[in-house]
């Protein structure tokens, strides 16, 4: 075969092996190599608190509350003020999911007198803190929240009359007695009637009440010095 020959069929080689890669190129683009799609998130969040800044849109119930060092601070504990309180003004929402992370403070004297007792009973046993949601006023809300050491509670106050919806005990989610100077994270699903609550991971509320149908988000503590990190309200 002369060298012209050997050329021309060389100069086909190339070529056909060009097309060929051409081909698979293409094939990819319009085949293999699919756009990704992005899955568009439906949560609406209503709210988004961190705590850095005042945000005057907030309104006080009872109780000293400050912005200290990026935590929303409640730190007066007067038996005689019971449920101290604070709510986003603005917002009113009916079916959402509510979620702060909050820490007990924990300031007893290291010697404890008999002039302490009922103070050091009362930490233990029912002081914590925690969410208000479906607020209309002082006299009608509901509130989840840590309590004491041994649990955590879902009730409501209407017409300024406390009523207990659910008491889970630690022992019945966790095993664990609750620490001050700890954070927890709760958490609360309301859609129509249905409530449920969270503390960290864990479920420990699934009840229904009809009692009030919507109203304003908020914070609370029981009797307890508290600092809350965060909260977020997200529509449902």
């Amino acid at each position: 075969m002369n060298s012209i020959c050997r050329s021309s069929i060389q100069l086909t080689l190339v070529a056909l092996v060009a097309a060929s890669l051409t081909g698979c190129a293409s094939s990819s683009n319009s085949v293999g190599l699919r756009p990704v799609v992005v899955p568009v998130s439906s949560e609406r969040v209503l709210l988004s608190e961190d705590f850095d800044t005042y945000n005057p849109q907030w309104r006080q119930v009872r109780g000293q509350w400050a912005l200290v060092g990026g935590n929303l601070l409640q730190a007066r504990d007067d038996a005689r003020e019971l449920n101290s309180m604070m709510f986003f003004d603005p917002l009113t929402v009916a079916d959402a999911d509510i979620t702060t992370e909050v820490s007990v403070i924990n300031d007893m004297p290291q010697i404890i007198t008999a002039g302490d007792n009922e103070l050091l009973t009362s930490k233990r046993r029912v002081a914590g803190a925690g969410l208000v949601f479906r607020y209309q006023d002082e006299n009608n809300f509901y509130l989840f929240r840590t309590a004491g050491e041994e649990g955590v509670v879902l009730g409501k106050v209407i017409d300024g009359q406390w009523h207990e919806l659910a008491n889970p005990r630690a022992a019945d989610f966790s095993g664990l007695m609750l620490k001050a100077q700890t954070p927890y994270k709760l958490r609360v699903r309301v859609v129509g009637n249905r409530i449920q609550a969270w503390i960290g991971d864990r479920a420990v509320v699934n009840v229904e009440d009809s009692s009030l149908g919507t109203g304003r988000v908020g914070l609370a503590t029981f009797r307890a010095k508290a600092a809350f990190t965060s909260l977020r309200v997200v529509e449902r």
